[in-house]
């Protein structure tokens, strides 16, 4: 089997080897540098999500620590990851044969939602951020919620592309979603966000959504938990494939990315273990019928597009 290069704008692994005092080289979950060796290539956002912790902390606090964990983390296999700022840096990690590291925030809580503190966050490496994860808070509605952008949030989203961070819908509410499209001046991603013609999941982007991630030139990244692939019953490769055929037919080409969603779902595609599964879900691709360009697009090129409009 050929290995290939992977670059995925979702997973929660820094969260689960925080709370399980487990590491980044080995440990019981998705994604780890072992796992990272049958791949060609491999860079990664991590995402640091607070709000669904216990309130034995405060948001931010969690997140610090979390942070200082996964920080320890990279420093201590710095010979085989390295952090990354922008496209360059990711393409330089996947040539010279390491693993990049970009950081992510889902839900801005662990900021304290304060546009203010968004330049404290790029500084620590900070490159996508969703303004909330599923309940609205002082930025935006969520998918649960519902209800659209703040002030505040309108604010935090110009400054957030100003500085040069994604900006990620994923858990945003439709309504907030639109007036996102109305002020954007950046591309922008739903990290981990399937088809909602495919699969109902409230989580899932309507076509009109995704048309217009598309005009936007953003990219959608396929999210491999079960329940976003399917309404029911078992969850194959094949469940993967009908959304990725979906959005082709809607003019995704170059706009759909990988955004596994590993480490924060508990059932995956048969088959399905971990990133190291990567390569197998491209060959099964390629017997589908996509080009070689098709799915270099999805596993890497469509997401290194944005990372590079936005973070320049």
């Amino acid at each position: 089997m050929r290995k290939v290069t992977v670059v995925d704008g979702h997973c929660d692994t820094p969260m689960e080897l925080w709370q399980k005092a487990e590491h980044l080289t080995r440990n019981s979950g998705h994604v780890s540098l072992q796992r990272a060796e049958a791949l060609s290539g491999y860079v990664q956002f991590y995402a640091f999500c607070t709000v669904w912790l216990p309130k034995t902390d405060s948001f931010e606090g969690h997140y610090e620590k979390a942070l200082a964990y996964f920080n320890r983390e990279l420093d201590e296999n710095a010979d085989r990851i390295v952090r990354c700022s922008n496209e360059k840096d990711a393409r330089a990690a996947i040539a010279a044969g390491k693993c990049g590291a970009f950081l992510s925030i889902e839900g801005a809580e662990a900021i304290s939602c304060d546009p203010g503190k968004l330049e404290e966050a790029y500084a620590q490496g900070v490159r996508m951020i969703a303004p909330c994860w599923n309940a609205e808070n002082a930025l935006t509605g969520s998918i649960v919620s519902g209800g659209g952008l703040t002030e505040k949030g309108r604010e935090f989203v110009r400054r957030a592309q100003k500085l040069g961070i994604i900006l990620d819908v994923s858990h945003i509410s439709e309504k907030a979603f639109w007036d996102l499209c109305d002020i954007t001046e950046k591309p922008f991603a739903a990290s981990h966000s399937n088809s909602r013609a495919i699969c109902r999941h409230v989580r899932n982007l309507t076509d009109e959504q995704f048309r217009a991630l598309c005009a936007v030139g953003g990219t959608a990244g396929l999210n491999l938990y079960g329940a976003f692939l399917r309404d029911e019953g078992r969850v194959t490769l094949d469940d993967v494939w009908r959304h990725i055929e979906h959005f082709l037919t809607l003019g995704g080409e170059g706009h759909i990315a990988l955004g596994g969603d590993l480490d924060g779902c508990d059932v995956l595609p048969e088959g399905f273990a971990g990133v190291d599964s990567y390569a197998a879900l491209a060959e099964f691709l390629k017997e589908k019928g996509l080009s070689e360009d098709s799915v270099s697009n999805i596993f890497s090129e469509s997401l290194l597009k944005v990372v590079k409009q936005c973070t320049m």
